[in-house]
C-alpha cells in the first residue's frame, strides 16, 4: 500500500511507493462515498483533485495582510500511514533482486497475465524504477535526439526528488532520462537547476518535473516547476513568497546549448504580485509544443485569483510572446469561462481544428461554470490569443477539461478533439470518469455538437490522462490512450480510430496489476518509435515511482483465398480417392502485407480447419472426418502450417474431409471455420543491454477467423433448390386396450375439450397425424417440398412420462432417461404428399389430486424452410371420478290405505298411523378411502308431508350399518311424536332419538324450525291435496314436482370404503290418504337419494351418485266399494234420458218447428196468369229486377 508522510517543515504529503499498490483515498476523502453524495461530493472531489497542483492560503501577515503560503499537496487524498516503509521493504522488481529471479517473474507475468492484447507487447516490457517517495513517473515523455549521436530516451519527472549540492536537504524535484535498455535502475538525473539564491527564491517543493514534453525527433524539451517561489523581504515579518512557477527549455541532448535554453522562462516574474494578479501564477502546470515546432504553450491557471492565463512563446525568438486576454479585456462569452476556471490547466494545439492549415490552441478550464470547459483559441496580429469556440461540460463538478488531446481519428483530414472529465459521476450506472470524443464537423463547431462519451468504472478517475499515441497499428487512423489510475491498480485503455471516428470498445487494456505497479496510468506518452521498428511506442507512468515502456509489435495483414471443390455435396457421388464415400477438398492460399513495405519477416502461419462448428455448438454430432489430421486431433479438425517468407507471395495448403455414412442431417450445410494464427517463435537469449526484436502480430481487422458453408445437393426442393415444406399436425387423446389396435378417443365436454378420467386407465394414448402437402393445391410450387430431417419433439410435464409408441417402420421415437422428452424422427426427408399417423403412450402414474389437465408440448422441426412451425400444446381436461354409487329399495314396494280418519292426537302407537314400510339405501365405494378427496354425504329427500301440511310418510327410526360412528341429521325428524310400537322389535331406540319431553315438538312446527323442509306448496290455510276433477286418476307424490314436502336427511361418510347400508323404518299416514285420495285408483310415492362430496378439489366427478325409490300406494278394495254405483241404476238413468229426449222432439214437431216457410213464385207462369193477362218479356223482367 501507499505509505505517506507529512514532513513538518514542508507540509508536503509524500507518497511512498508500494508493491501491488492500490492508490487509495484518505479517510476524509474516502468517506465521501458513504456520507457525501450528489453535487456536493463531486464539487469537493473536483476541488481536491485540482488542489493537487494549486496551493492554498493558510495564514496572513497581521501587519500588511499579505498572505503567507503553506503548500499542501493533496494527491487525491492519498491514504497516509504513521510510519514510512523502508526502501528495502518494497517488493517491486528492482536491481536489489537477483537478476535471474527478476527474469523469472517477468516471464511468469508474460505467461499468466490476462491483458487484452493487440499490438502493444506486454511480455517484453521495459521497467524503469526511481527512488521511493519521489513521484518518479508523475510525468513522462518519449524523446529522440539526433546529435551529437542518435539516442532515444524516456524522460521522467520526479517532482519530489531530493536536492543535491546547494539544494541538499530539500525536495526541489528533478528530471530523469532513462535509456531504452532492460535495466531498471539506469535512469540518470538531468543536470539542471543546481544553484539557488535563498534570499530571492525558494526551490524546496517547487515540483520540478511536474510537466515534461518533447518537441519531437531532434527537438527541444521543456520541463516545469509550477510551485517555484519568488521571495521578497526574506527574514522580515513582511516576507512574501509568490509561487509564480518557472520552466526549463533544453536542447535535444538535454543540455543548455542555445541562448534561450535554461530556466529563465518565468513570464510572471516582474509583474504585479498577490493572488489577485500574478503572485500565484503557477506557470508550467501544463505545457506543450505546437505541431509546427514554432511555439511553446504554457498554462498559468493561478493568475488573477485562479482565473488562469495561457502564454505562448517561441523557443527560437526572444521576446515573441502571445497570451490570452486579461479578465477585464475578455469578451463577455469568454469571461464566464475564465472566472475561477483554472484556464490553462491543460493545453494542446493542432492544425485543422477550426480550419485546414490554421493553427488552433486548446486550453482546458476544469472548474469553469462548475462543470468545466475547453476553449479553442487562435492568435491574432497583435500577439493575442483570441477565443473561437467553447465546449461546456455536461455535469456539475465533472472536471471537464482536466486533460485534452488532439488527433485525426477518422482520417478525414480534420483534427478531432478528446477531452477528459475524470470526476464525471453516475451512481446508477456506476460511472466514475468519462472521456468526450468530438469528431470534427469540418471546422463548423457549434453548441449542438454531440460527442461520443467513453465511460470508466466507479471511482476509477477514467480520463485523468488522455494522450494521442499516434497510429499504433499503422492502419492510417489515429489512436488514443486513456488513463484510469484508480481502476484497481490503474489501467490504460487503448482506443483505435476508424471510419466511424472511434471504436468505443478498447482494442487493448493495460492493467497495472499485471506489472506490479500501483496508480498505473497517471501519465502517458506516445507517438514516438523508440525501437526503430516503424511503429510508435507508449510509456506509462504512475504514482508508484515506476515507469513502464510498451513497445508496439509490427502488424501484418493476412490475405487469404479459400476454394472448395466440389461446391455442392452429392452423397450419391463417391469421389474419395483412397476410400469409398463423398469427399470435399478445401484449399487455402495465404499471403500478407505489412508496414513498411520492405518489412518481410519469416512467418509461420498455423491454419486450423474445423468442420461442423455450428452443429457442435448445439451439442449435435459432427458429420465429417478430416483425412489428413494428426493422431492427436479430433476427427473434425486438421491443422496445417504455412511458411511465408516475404510480403505478397502466396503459399497454399489443402485439407480434405470425408462425410460419414448414413448421416441424418442432409440439409443443414457443413460449416467450415478456418482460423490462422502466427506460430510463436521460441525465445532466444539476448544481451541484457540490447532489446530483442519483437515478433509481428496479426491485425484484428479483418478477423483471423473465416466461416464458410458447404451445402448439400438438394433434391425434392423445386427448381429454386429451396425446400419449403408444409408440415401440419393434428392430435387427439384416447385409450387403447392392451394387445389391441382399437383406439378410442376420449369423450369431449360441452366446450369440445377432451376429458380424461383417472379411474378409467393408467395409460393415455396421444394419437398424432402429420401431413406434408401443398397449402394451395392450385399452386403446389409454393410449398409442400420435402421436409428434411423432420422431427417431432414432445415435452411432457412431471405428471406424464413416455411409455412407448406405435409408429410406422420408417419412423423412430426415443425418450430421455426420465421420459420427459420424446424425440420422434418423422423422416429424412418427409416427402411431398406424405401422411403419417402414429401414437405415443403416456403413463399417468404421476398424476396427483391437484392435476387438472394433461399437457404435452409438440414442436415439429425441419431443416427445410417453414417459418410457421410453432409449438402446439395438446391439452385434455382431467377429472377425478369417485367410484361412489347409491341404490335403494322399499319393502314392500306396494302399500294400501283404508279404515277411518283419525286425528294426530288420537295416535298412541306406531300401528295407529298406517301401513309399515322399510327403505334400504346401499352406498358402495370399491376404491380408496375418501379422506384424501374430502367428505362425502348421503342425502335422503324424505317426503314428509303433503302440500297442505298433512302427514305423508312418517319416519319411525333410522339405522346405519357397516359405517359405525356416523350420524345423520336432523335427528329430531325421526319419530317426532315419540310414538311407541306395540312390538319392540319394530322400533329400536337410538341415541339420536333419546330426547326429553321438553324437546318434544308438534308435527307442524318441527320441519320449519329445523330448516330442512322442502316444499312447493303454500303454508297458508290447508287445502285439499287433490282436486275433485283429478279423483280416480293415478298421481305421483314427488318433492321435485312440488306435490309433496320433504325433509333432508344427511349422513356424513368419513374415510368410507366398502359398503354401508342406511335403513329407515316408516309408516304411511293412513288418515291423510283417506281424506285426500279416497277416489284415486293409485299413487306413486318417490323417495330420492344422492351422494355429494365437500372438497377443495374442483374437478371431482360422481357418476352413479343418485337413486330414486318409488312406492306404489293403492286404496283398499273395501274403501272403493263405498263410492261404487250399481249398474242397473246407470241403465235406468240412460233409458230415462232417451225417453225424455224423444218426447221433446215430438212436441217441437207438432208446433211446426221443423216446417219450412214457402217463397213467392214471382217467375212462375201461374203467377202471371192469375194477376196479368200477358207474360212480361225478358227485358222487362230485367228492368223490373233492377
Amino acid at each position: 500500500m501507499h505509505c505517506g508522510r507529512r514532513t513538518p517543515h514542508s507540509h508536503i504529503t509524500v507518497v511512498e511507493p508500494f508493491s501491488r499498490a492500490r492508490c487509495r483515498l484518505t479517510a476524509a476523502n474516502g468517506a465521501r462515498r458513504q456520507t457525501q453524495g450528489g453535487v456536493h461530493r463531486r464539487q469537493e472531489n473536483s476541488k481536491l483533485l485540482l488542489d493537487f497542483f494549486l496551493p492554498s492560503l493558510s495564514a496572513h501577515d497581521p501587519k500588511k495582510g499579505i498572505p503567507f503560503l503553506r503548500l499542501e499537496v493533496n494527491l487525491l487524498r492519498v491514504r497516509t500511514m504513521a510510519a514510512p516503509m523502508g526502501h528495502g521493504n518494497t517488493v517491486c522488481l528492482s536491481s536489489s533482486l537477483p537478476r535471474h529471479w527478476t527474469a523469472f517473474i517477468w516471464a511468469a507475468l508474460a505467461l499468466f497475465s490476462q491483458v487484452w492484447c493487440f499490438n502493444l507487447d506486454t511480455t517484453h516490457t521495459l521497467h524503469k524504477l526511481g527512488d521511493r517517495g519521489t513521484f518518479f513517473g508523475f510525468s513522462v515523455a518519449l524523446h529522440q535526439q539526433l546529435t551529437p549521436e542518435p539516442q532515444s530516451w524516456i524522460l521522467v519527472g520526479a517532482p519530489q526528488a531530493a536536492g543535491r549540492g546547494l539544494l541538499r536537504g530539500s525536495r526541489p524535484g528533478a528530471l530523469f532520462k532513462c535509456p531504452i535498455t532492460p535495466e531498471e535502475y539506469d535512469c540518470e538525473r538531468v543536470n539542471i537547476d543546481g544553484d539557488v539564491s535563498w534570499d530571492k527564491e525558494n526551490k524546496d517543493n517547487q515540483w520540478l518535473g511536474v510537466t515534461v514534453k518533447s518537441q519531437g525527433i531532434g527537438g527541444k524539451v521543456v520541463t516545469c516547476a509550477h510551485l517555484y517561489e519568488l521571495r521578497q523581504r526574506v527574514g522580515q515579518p513582511s516576507e512574501t513568497r509568490d509561487p509564480i512557477g518557472r520552466c526549463y527549455v533544453l536542447s535535444e541532448d538535454l543540455t543548455e546549448r542555445d541562448e534561450l535554453d535554461g530556466g529563465e522562462w518565468k513570464f510572471c516574474e516582474g509583474r504585479s504580485q498577490g493572488h489577485e494578479q500574478f503572485g500565484f501564477c503557477q506557470q508550467g502546470l501544463s505545457a506543450s509544443f505546437t505541431p509546427d515546432n514554432n511555439f511553446i504553450l504554457f498554462g498559468a491557471p493561478g493568475t488573477y485569483n485562479w482565473k488562469g492565463l495561457l502564454f505562448m512563446a517561441s523557443p527560437f525568438e526572444d521576446g515573441l510572446l502571445y497570451k490570452t486576454l486579461e479578465p477585464p479585456k475578455r469578451p463577455a462569452p469568454f469571461e464566464d469561462v475564465a472566472h475561477n476556471s483554472y484556464l490553462g490547466f491543460s493545453v494542446d494545439s493542432a492544425m485543422g481544428l477550426m480550419s485546414l492549415g490554421e493553427l488552433t490552441f486548446v486550453a482546458g478550464a476544469p472548474r469553469a461554470n462548475h462543470t468545466g470547459a475547453v476553449v479553442l483559441l487562435k492568435k491574432d496580429n497583435v500577439h493575442r490569443l483570441m477565443p473561437q469556440h467553447i465546449f461546456w461540460g455536461e455535469e456539475l463538478a465533472s472536471s471537464f477539461g482536466y486533460s485534452v488531446a488532439t488527433t485525426d481519428l477518422n482520417k478525414d483530414g480534420w483534427t478531432d478533439l478528446i477531452v477528459g472529465a475524470p470526476n464525471f459521476f453516475d451512481r446508477k450506472a456506476e460511472i466514475g470518469g468519462a472521456v468526450y470524443v468530438y469528431l470534427n464537423p469540418f471546422g463548423h463547431w457549434d453548441d449542438q455538437a454531440r460527442p461520443i462519451r467513453l465511460n470508466g468504472t466507479y471511482d476509477s478517475m477514467f480520463g485523468m490522462t488522455v494522450c494521442n499515441v499516434g497510429d499504433l497499428d499503422q492502419d492510417g487512423y489515429g489512436d488514443i490512450a486513456v488513463g484510469a489510475p484508480f481502476d484497481g491498480n490503474g489501467k490504460v485503455f487503448i482506443y483505435r480510430g476508424s471510419d466511424a471516428g472511434i471504436e468505443t470498445k478498447p482494442a487493448q487494456v493495460l492493467d497495472g496489476r499485471d506489472f506490479d505497479v500501483g496508480c498505473f496510468g497517471y501519465s502517458i506518452s506516445g507517438g514516438f518509435d523508440i525501437d526503430d521498428n516503424h511503429y510508435p511506442d507508449v510509456a506509462v507512468g504512475s504514482l508508484n515511482d515506476s515507469v513502464v515502456l510498451f513497445r508496439s509489435q509490427p502488424v501484418i495483414h493476412v490475405i487469404r483465398d479459400i476454394s472448395i471443390d466440389p461446391s455442392y455435396i452429392d452423397l450419391e457421388q463417391q469421389n474419395c480417392k483412397e476410400s469409398e464415400g463423398a469427399c470435399v477438398e478445401v484449399k487455402g492460399c495465404f499471403t500478407f502485407t505489412a508496414h513498411p513495405q520492405h518489412y518481410s519477416p519469416h512467418i509461420t502461419l498455423e491454419v486450423l480447419f474445423e468442420a461442423d462448428t455450428e452443429r457442435r455448438k448445439l451439442g449435435l454430432p459432427h458429420r465429417v472426418t478430416f483425412l489428413g489430421r494428426s493422431s492427436l486431433e479430433p476427427e473434425y479438425t486438421q491443422t496445417e502450417e504455412v511458411e511465408l517468407h516475404r510480403q505478397r507471395h502466396p503459399v497454399c495448403t489443402t485439407a480434405i474431409f470425408q462425410l460419414h455414412e448414413n448421416i441424418g442431417d442432409k440439409l443443414r450445410p457443413i460449416t467450415l471455420t478456418i482460423t490462422h494464427t502466427i506460430k510463436p517463435v521460441p525465445p532466444r537469449r539476448h544481451s541484457a543491454k540490447k532489446l530483442e526484436r519483437l515478433p509481428p502480430v496479426l491485425s484484428i481487422s479483418p478477423s483471423n477467423t473465416l466461416n464458410l458453408e458447404v451445402n448439400f445437393l438438394r433434391e425434392g426442393c423445386g427448381l429454386d433448390k429451396i425446400c419449403q415444406s408444409n408440415l401440419q399436425l393434428k392430435y387427439q387423446f384416447g385409450t387403447r386396450p392392451l394387445h389391441s389396435d382399437l383406439f378410442t378417443p376420449l369423450p369431449r365436454d360441452e366446450d369440445g375439450m377432451q376429458v380424461f378420467s383417472l379411474s378409467d386407465h393408467q395409460l393415455v394414448v396421444l394419437e398424432i397425424s402429420v401431413t406434408n402437402k401443398p397449402s394451395d393445391p392450385h399452386q403446389p410450387e409454393d410449398d409442400g417440398d420435402d421436409a428434411h430431417a423432420a422431427q417431432l419433439l414432445i415435452s411432457l410435464p412431471n405428471t406424464l412420462s413416455y411409455s412407448g409408441s406405435r409408429v410406422p417402420a420408417t419412423m423412430r421415437c426415443q425418450a430421455n432417461q426420465n421420459g420427459s422428452q420424446v424425440e420422434c424422427d418423422l423422416g429424412n426427408p418427409v416427402k411431398r404428399d406424405t401422411k403419417l399417423k402414429f401414437s405415443v403412450n403416456l403413463s399417468t402414474s404421476n398424476i396427483t389430486l391437484d392435476t387438472t389437465e394433461l399437457k404435452a408440448d409438440l414442436l415439429m422441426t425441419t431443416l427445410s424452410e417453414q417459418p410457421d412451425l410453432v409449438p402446439i400444446t395438446a391439452t385434455a381436461k382431467v377429472v377425478i371420478e369417485l367410484p361412489l354409487s347409491v341404490s335403494g329399495l322399499a319393502r314392500p314396494h306396494q302399500l294400501f290405505f283404508s279404515g277411518s280418519v283419525r286425528g294426530e292426537s288420537a295416535m298412541t302407537t306406531l300401528e295407529d298411523i298406517g301401513s309399515p314400510v322399510d327403505f334400504q339405501f346401499v352406498v358402495s365405494n370399491p376404491g380408496k378411502a375418501l379422506q384424501p378427496f374430502g367428505t362425502a354425504f348421503l342425502n335422503i329427500m324424505w317426503p314428509y308431508e303433503l302440500t297442505n301440511m298433512k302427514w305423508l310418510l312418517y319416519p319411525a327410526n333410522l339405522t346405519f350399518e357397516g359405517h359405525s360412528g356416523q350420524h345423520c341429521y336432523p335427528s329430531g325428524a325421526l319419530n317426532p311424536l315419540k310414538l311407541q310400537s306395540s312390538s319392540l322389535a319394530e322400533l329400536l331406540p337410538t341415541a339420536d332419538q333419546k330426547l326429553t319431553a321438553d324437546h318434544r315438538r308438534t308435527r307442524r312446527s318441527y320441519p320449519e324450525e329445523e330448516g330442512h323442509m322442502t316444499t312447493q306448496g303454500s303454508t297458508e290455510r290447508p287445502s285439499p291435496a287433490v282436486a275433485a276433477s283429478e279423483r280416480r286418476k293415478s298421481l305421483k307424490l314427488d318433492c321435485l314436482l312440488g306435490s309433496a314436502r320433504c325433509v333432508l336427511f344427511q349422513c356424513a361418510l368419513h374415510s368410507f370404503t366398502g359398503q354401508a347400508v342406511l335403513k329407515i323404518h316408516a309408516r304411511l299416514w293412513n288418515s291423510s290418504f283417506i281424506e285426500e285420495y279416497p277416489t284415486v285408483s293409485a299413487l306413486e310415492l318417490v323417495v330420492r337419494a344422492n351422494i355429494t362430496v365437500k372438497s377443495s378439489i374442483k374437478h371431482l366427478v360422481l357418476r352413479d351418485a343418485a337413486a330414486q325409490i318409488p312406492v306404489m300406494i293403492y286404496p283398499e278394495s273395501g274403501l272403493a266399494d263405498q263410492y261404487w254405483i250399481p249398474w242397473w241404476i246407470i241403465l235406468i238413468a240412460v233409458l230415462a234420458g232417451i225417453l225424455l229426449l224423444t218426447l221433446l222432439v215430438c212436441i217441437l214437431w207438432k208446433c211446426g218447428f221443423f216446417k219450412r216457410s214457402e217463397r213467392r213464385p214471382q217467375y212462375e207462369t201461374e203467377y202471371y196468369r192469375a194477376h196479368m193477362g200477358v207474360q212480361p218479356s225478358e227485358v222487362e223482367k230485367q228492368a223490373t229486377e233492377l
